[in-house]
């Protein structure tokens, strides 16, 4: 009987683990996993060593404390895949603590068996893609939204104490988040905070001296984390080669992804860029991303020519025009199939929400789906506006809202009660989200089969050029960024953290005191002096460029040409897959007569 009265008790806590391993495992045995983009992977090869040759600490894209931690257990375990391990624990982690509370709203074991299916397939038809190609980006804002769930839908606590550990769990996922992902956890920082409001709507009586000190110390508690997080992070990077890079980082990251539209061409900006010191074919890197080869691009260039795009910016389009573009991109972005199913869902969910709390006579909905509409509009305006906004921004914004309205969905229907209507709305509830469901999960898995397969078939290019270069470990290999842009690597299979014998041309980590890191590993002084002199160095590209890219041999020769060396690029190998040339080795040397 202890035994049954213990699984009794327990119940929640092992359906939820059931889902959450039966998914993991699932994913892994249909798909594997992979990370998402090869950012992902320089994150992984960064922390893993396989950057320097030592776990680093400084990761670059996410803040130092998180970054330390992990790269503690790979100085460790070095074999073992730690960051995919983490990216996954966090996926299902918040998976699990999601479906524990929501279990939590139900009595009957048949009621919970249920839930539990619809809730997996919302998850295949929304969220699959999300799981089996993940995104650092996509996972902070699961932990936010496992969160912002937890906090509204938590029991109420009397005290003070009481109710800041109850919601300390909370805390901690906004904590982790902003260390893992800052940028995207303070975009949903405001709906984290409309969440909170909404919560405390639900206190009777609402404004208590009491309340405001238990909502007080659950906000304080987030601020101070992420105060502590970031001051952590600015002390680890108070050195000066991390301050230039960060500007430097900056600036490079204002140019590519707010400001690259409006970047002024060479031809008709000659002046401009003369006035900068940059030459033609400097500039050709910058249009290539492989501006690491030349030291003269620095933080000061790259925020001279963000201006300068800045400046195109405001004369060919006033705010009031861009404004009205991102209203109307907005409006066909609800109403139109650019982001079917979410948006589907979220229309849903806020009709059920509004019925559940018609019927429940809490108007205060009359304010807080408002609120909520009012938040959710300024945030994907502001991304609109900025014209950044690819599917790892936009799912995650739909994400953080689904799970605020299903938890306040919950609240209504726990306190509706058990009369004769609600025993029929509760149902139709639920029928609703299957339906929307049925009508999409098969062309949502069949998406993802059909891009996992890509994928397979596309990476089997990259894994030729990393056993091309590992065979090869006495040379060193600088490979044309845009030759690795389709490219990405699976979490779990094949992993090696050995230190790679090469490296990309431009790209985030570009001119870091890590890169500096590497070079010297391998006795190199810079790009530019090691491609000409240095004898065991090589370059890689693509042996099918993009057209609209400037030719890579014409870059590189007239850069050199530039500064007064006249070259020869020779193709001393190629690399070949299934028989056909996949990417050329050039090596290039000083001409003979120039």
């Amino acid at each position: 009987m202890k035994v049954k009265d213990w699984l009794k008790q327990k119940e929640n806590h092992i359906w939820a683990l059931g889902l959450s391993v039966v998914l993991c495992a699932a994913i892994g045995i249909f798909f594997d996993y992979y990370y998402d983009l090869n950012d992902d992977v320089l994150i992984k090869d960064i922390l893993a060593g396989v950057y320097t040759g030592t776990p680093e600490g400084r990761n670059i894209q996410m803040l130092f404390p998180l970054s330390f931690a992990i790269s503690l257990f790979y100085r460790v375990a070095r074999g073992l895949p730690w960051y995919g391990i983490f990216l996954c624990l966090c996926h299902f982690g918040s998976i699990y603590l999601i479906t524990e509370r929501l279990l939590g709203f139900f009595k009957k074991t048949i009621t919970k068996g249920m839930v539990l299916l619809l809730e997996a397939a919302v998850i295949l038809t929304l969220f699959l893609r999300e799981l089996v190609f993940t995104q650092y980006t996509v996972t902070c804002t699961l932990l936010a939204a496992a969160a912002a769930f937890l906090f509204y839908t938590a029991k109420g606590e009397k005290t003070v104490k009481g109710f800041f550990l109850q919601n300390l769990p909370c805390v901690l996922l906004v904590t982790i988040a902003f260390q893992l992902r800052s940028e995207m956890l303070l975009l949903v920082l405001p709906l984290i905070c409309v969440t909170g409001l909404c919560r405390w709507s639900c206190e009777k009586p609402f404004f208590t001296k009491e309340n405001v000190a238990k909502y007080g110390s659950v906000l304080g508690g987030i601020l101070a984390g992420l105060a502590l997080s970031q001051g952590i992070h600015m002390a680890a990077h108070a050195g000066a080669d991390w301050r230039e890079f960060d500007r430097y980082f900056d600036n490079r990251t204002q140019l590519y992804d707010f400001y690259w539209q409006w970047r002024p061409s060479y031809e008709d900006n000659q002046a401009f860029y003369d006035s900068i010191g940059m030459t033609k074919y400097s500039r050709m890197l910058i249009e290539n991303y492989n501006f690491g080869l030349d030291e003269e691009i620095d933080a000061d260039i790259l925020q001279k020519i963000s201006e300068k795009a800045a400046d195109t910016r405001r004369q060919q389009a006033s705010f009031l025009t861009v404004f009205k573009q991102a209203c109307r991109d907005y409006q066909y972005r609800i109403f139109h199939k650019a982001d079917y199913p979410w948006s589907l869902f979220v229309i849903a969910l806020y009709a059920l929400v509004f019925a559940a709390a018609l019927k429940n006579r809490h108007f205060r909905f009359l304010w807080e789906l408002p609120c909520l509409v009012l938040v959710r509009s300024g945030l994907w305006l502001f991304i609109l506006y900025r014209g950044r906004a690819p599917e790892r921004i936009t799912h995650s914004l739909y994400l953080m809202e689904l799970v605020i309205l299903f938890a306040m969905l919950l609240r209504e229907c726990r306190e509706g009660g058990q009369d004769k209507l609600w025993t029929v709305m509760k149902p139709c509830f639920g029928a609703v989200l299957a339906a929307l469901c049925l009508c999409f999960a098969d062309n949502s898995v069949k998406a993802v089969c059909k891009e996992y397969e890509t994928r397979e078939n596309t990476n089997r290019e990259w894994s030729a050029l990393q056993g091309y270069v590992e065979e090869r470990g006495g040379c060193f290999y600088f490979v044309d960024v845009y030759s690795t842009v389709r490219y990405s690597e699976k979490l779990f299979c094949n992993v090696d953290n050995s230190i790679s014998n090469y490296d990309i041309m431009g790209g985030w980590a570009s001119k870091s005191p890590l890169n500096e890191k590497k070079f010297a590993y391998f006795a190199i002084e810079s790009m530019e002096h090691a491609v000409l002199e240095q004898d065991n160095v090589f370059v890689i590209v693509q042996a099918k460029e993009p057209d609209s890219l400037p030719p890579f041999e014409e870059s590189l020769s007239g850069y050199y040409a530039e500064r007064g060396e006249t070259i020869e690029l020779y193709r001393v190998d190629e690399i070949f897959l299934d028989g056909e040339e996949i990417f050329y080795v050039y090596k290039p040397v000083k001409a003979a007569f120039p």
